[in-house]
């Protein structure tokens, strides 16, 4: 090694090993990024010996962060079985690094994350597993596909920003667990901003297999655990899959376990949950239910619609005279400080102007539009919040109540 090379800047991966925290005895910690001068990924695991199948992670720059291995083995009873297992580069302390059976550090990048960054006007399709996102990708090329490490066992712990503004298709498995495994992306999705949300059920393409170069109706049901890859062996092309891609009814609206069950209940003829408030809050924020009907089929879809940000109402208020009612409102903003405001009812009763111009001072952020306005008008005003509130305007004595800035002692 020449004097210059000695003394030459560190490289951002050699900054960033030295600036990571050094493991504890018998402690493995994941290198993220991979460095460079890393070597190959080889691992072979005591029990389940070496994988037959890795697939790689990378985060939004197409830096390696880890694996994702599939290992088959024979179990205690001798059955073929299988597990899937993360790898990452780990420092080992005293100087020692190796691939381990490690856990890739949360939150955790979409499988195929550099597509979904460089193609920004294509889709994004979500199947459970890494062997059914790359089915996904050969039927669907136009798309890109990806899926949460470890599949159903932990979505929430991927890092979903990159489907902000997106329209997702999720792909669900013929089985319970597909199916809580897609209303759990679409929770995800719709939180992170996703534009819409579309459903690839398993009999859109389940239904069917290929004989001879022909499309068949499967004889039977659609095996439990069915899923895309098991399309590709049944003979579906990307071809095959675009004839379909053309009909408007392939891929509908998402619905989640509360929708389903919504338009269960509408198709048994059960009219008053048609007028079942159609608000809820989640994680982003406040959505709006948006029914239609189809004129020709009867067919009955539901959208969920954001209009403001984390907006709740607490309690119904009152005077101890039970007049001058409001709403006791609960703003988080975006640093994720809450807020709470008393609302008198009576600023509804104008353009609304008032009441929004101090919501929005307090954090709270809307969207744009008649369809916001509206839709928060009739949240505040037709929300009935369980918890109910007295409010003075003087401390001391109010009704029964003596009312100090931070408690309050007697009957209130």
């Amino acid at each position: 090694m020449t004097m210059n090379a000695m003394f030459a800047p560190l490289s951002a991966d050699e900054i960033a090993l030295a600036e990571s925290p050094a493991p504890k005895a018998g402690e493995k910690l994941p290198i993220v990024p991979v460095p460079d001068h890393a070597p190959a990924m080889q691992f072979r695991h005591p029990k389940l010996g070496e994988p037959v199948k890795a697939w790689p992670y990378h985060d939004p720059e197409a830096r390696l962060i880890g694996y994702v291995a599939r290992f088959d083995y024979v179990d205690d009873a001798g059955n073929p079985a299988k597990d899937y297992l993360p790898i990452t580069y780990c420092d080992l302390g005293k100087g020692r690094r190796a691939w381990r059976a490690k856990g890739i550090p949360e939150p955790r990048p979409l499988y195929g994350l550099p597509g979904i960054v460089t193609r920004t006007d294509a889709h994004i399709i979500v199947a459970e597993g890494e062997k059914a996102a790359d089915a996904a990708a050969i039927l669907f090329p136009d798309m890109t596909a990806t899926t949460p490490p470890h599949g159903a066992k932990s979505p929430h712990k991927a890092d979903w920003s990159a489907v902000a503004g997106r329209t997702v298709i999720i792909a669900t498995d013929n089985d319970e667990a597909g199916q809580q495994f897609g209303d759990r992306v679409c929770e995800l999705a719709r939180a992170a901003g996703a534009a819409a949300v579309l459903h690839l059920p398993p009999d859109r393409l389940g239904a069917w297999i290929w004989m001879d170069g022909e499309k068949t109706l499967r004889e039977g049901v659609i095996p439990k655990g069915w899923d895309i890859a098991d399309a590709i062996e049944e003979g579906w092309t990307a071809e095959a899959v675009a004839e379909l891609k053309s009909d408007p009814a392939f891929l509908p609206i998402y619905h989640d376990a509360e929708e389903r069950e919504t338009l269960r209940r509408v198709a048994a003829g059960e009219p008053e949950e048609l007028t079942r408030w159609p608000f809820r809050v989640v994680a982003n924020g406040v959505e709006k239910r948006i029914e239609r009907a189809d004129k020709e089929t009867g067919i009955i879809t539901i959208e969920w619609k954001w209009f403001c940000s984390l907006l709740e109402v607490v309690a119904e208020t009152r005077s101890t005279e039970s007049e001058d009612w409001g709403r006791l409102l609960r703003v988080t903003d975006r640093d994720g400080r809450t807020k709470e405001w008393s609302m008198p009812m009576r600023l509804l009763a104008g353009d609304g102007t008032a009441y929004r111009e101090h919501l929005l001072s307090l954090g709270m952020i809307m969207a744009p539009g008649r369809f916001a306005r509206d839709a928060l008008h009739e949240y505040i005003s037709t929300a009935r919040p369980d918890t109910k509130a007295r409010c003075v305007n003087r401390l001391g004595w109010g009704g029964r109540a003596f009312v100090l800035p931070r408690q309050t002692f007697g009957d209130n």
